[in-house]
């Protein structure tokens, strides 16, 4: 089931409303709420529901034809446990491998140490960056070799993506 505008806002004003404040920025919760809804149709989302209720959700759009942007990404603060993050990033892998993905990009706040340190586990490396933010960069190759992803998609019985060197 895809996720509402209205699932996805109250699990980003759950987990991104204090980063974006201590990095000085404003989360207007409406203006949120109208970027989300756009977003919606040009995106493409992978979510984890536990109980019928979202838990966490990433949405990426196209940026050319081999990169995607990660225009959202976000876990419940108590649901971030390895079999969520086991199942998004397989659903990820999934939608790499359907879609053709080879490259992603994120941007985050330097605020989010947690999303800070989740990429960087992940296999990002920072390309830009300024007084509030980052932007990551990481190859779907280089995600799929790490050991994180190699046991997610072992635990699912997928393929964690293409194997060849960048």
């Amino acid at each position: 089931m895809m996720p509402t505008v209205n699932e996805i806002l109250t699990l980003d004003l759950l987990t991104l409303r204090e980063h974006t404040e201590r990095a000085g920025d404003v989360f207007d919760a409406d203006q949120h709420r109208v970027r989300l809804q756009a977003s919606l149709e040009d995106c493409e989302v992978c979510s984890v529901r536990r109980a019928g209720e979202l838990v966490a959700y990433a949405m990426l759009r196209r940026e050319s034809e081999t990169c995607w942007f990660v225009s959202g990404l976000s876990t419940h603060p108590l649901h971030r446990t390895p079999a969520v993050m086991s199942e998004l990033l397989s659903k990820l892998a999934e939608l790499a491998g359907r879609t053709g993905i080879v490259e992603l990009r994120s941007n985050v706040y330097k605020t989010n140490r947690l999303s800070m340190a989740f990429h960087r586990k992940l296999g990002f490396h920072i390309t830009r960056e300024n007084e509030k933010a980052v932007e990551f960069f990481a190859s779907v190759s280089t995600i799929s070799r790490r050991p994180s992803i190699q046991r997610a998609a072992g635990k699912r019985g997928i393929s964690a993506g293409p194997q060849s060197e960048n």
